[in-house]
């Protein structure tokens, strides 16, 4: 059982670094429970509040969603129980009074007007008839005609739009990630380079880490040479989005949501260090969506520590939420393999 902790604990930012493929097709989200059903005070444990090992229900939680300025709610993409939660811990924070400012990973830093257009824009005053309603006329905007994970997200964009929230996409814009994992650093224009401010970040062992894990996610199919142009872009995009996070902090005391994928903030590092190093006096809550077994993850408690060089990392997530997994999850690495076993008799 400690083995399959091991390999749960350590493996929980692969489905997002899948994005640095271009990760396009997803299940689509079946039949849920009602949202409201996840606060009842009298429910079982399913989190893990990793910093002093207590077990919680999502209602003893809620004080600590409350007083955070920076949530992060890191999912696995494909798993439609991690979009639910996202959901009802938004309907929470507006119970309690609260209004939340959503950043997105999925969306990118220029596509936040189209975002604040749906969600607070006024409609034009001109008699001009539109051709497509405003949820259908967002998706064209934003590129996301053919994406079958619009299920996922657009929940949370329906609610924004509801209690006029104000939301943003954080991350770099699709074609300067691209250009980042497929040219390198090095061969940007410096206009492109102007997009955000590059990193400081050196972290030797964090990098071995992220090395590892980009391979691993990658089936072993990467060269040296690409794993150093996804390791950049990693660090690229974590920066941004933590530029991003920052800036919407500027005078600012609602909470800021962020539905990102739980590897951009695993172990604190990534976009949580680079918001800390930015601005330390936000406080910030790393919840960890997961998928597995609550009870066998409880029995092979403690947590095993994370040593990579000389460092110890800390526990994946501040909070732990254990979840059911996705119902259509399935091997990539299989259809890659099948897909490049197949290249030379095509040709």
């Amino acid at each position: 059982m400690k083995h399959s902790l091991s390999q749960l604990y350590h493996s929980l930012c692969l489905s997002c670094l899948l994005l640095l493929t271009a990760c396009q097709g997803l299940p689509v989200a079946s039949s849920l429970n009602p949202a409201e059903t996840l606060w009842q005070t009298d429910s079982p444990p399913t989190i893990l509040d990793s910093r002093n090992h207590k077990q919680l229900n999502p209602a003893a939680l809620l004080p600590e969603l409350l007083k955070a300025d920076v949530i992060y709610l890191g999912e696995e993409h494909d798993n439609p129980h991690h979009h639910q939660i996202q959901l009802a811990v938004l309907q929470q924070l507006l119970q309690h009074g609260k209004k939340p400012l959503i950043g997105f990973e999925f969306f990118s830093r220029e596509q936040t007007p189209w975002l604040m257009h749906y969600t607070v824009g006024k409609p034009s005053s001109l008699p001009i008839k539109q051709p497509l309603d405003p949820d259908q006329q967002l998706r064209v905007q934003l590129g996301w005609e053919k994406r079958e994970d619009w299920s996922y997200y657009f929940p949370l964009l329906q609610l924004a739009r509801q209690q006029h929230l104000t939301i943003f996409g954080a991350d770099l814009p699709e074609g300067l990630r691209l250009r980042l994992t497929r040219e390198g650093l090095q061969s940007l224009t410096p206009l492109e380079r102007s997009l955000w401010r590059q990193t400081p970040f050196q972290h030797a062992d964090y990098q071995q880490l992220m090395r590892d894990k980009l391979a691993q996610a990658h089936c072993g199919m990467a060269s040296e040479s690409l794993l150093d142009r996804l390791y950049e872009t990693w660090l690229a995009r974590n920066e941004a989005m933590a530029q991003s996070i920052v800036a919407m902090s500027e005078n600012n005391d609602s909470p800021i949501v962020i539905i990102v994928g739980a590897g951009h903030v695993t172990h604190n590092m990534g976009i949580y260090e680079r918001v800390h190093a930015l601005r330390p006096q936000l406080r910030q809550l790393n919840l960890g969506l997961i998928s597995g077994s609550w009870e066998e993850f409880v029995s092979s408690l403690p947590l095993p520590t994370l040593h990579i060089g000389s460092t110890s990392f800390l526990p994946a997530h501040e909070m732990l939420w254990l979840t059911p997994a996705s119902a259509e999850s399935s091997d990539h690495c299989a259809a890659w393999s099948k897909a490049k076993a197949d290249k030379p008799a095509q040709q």
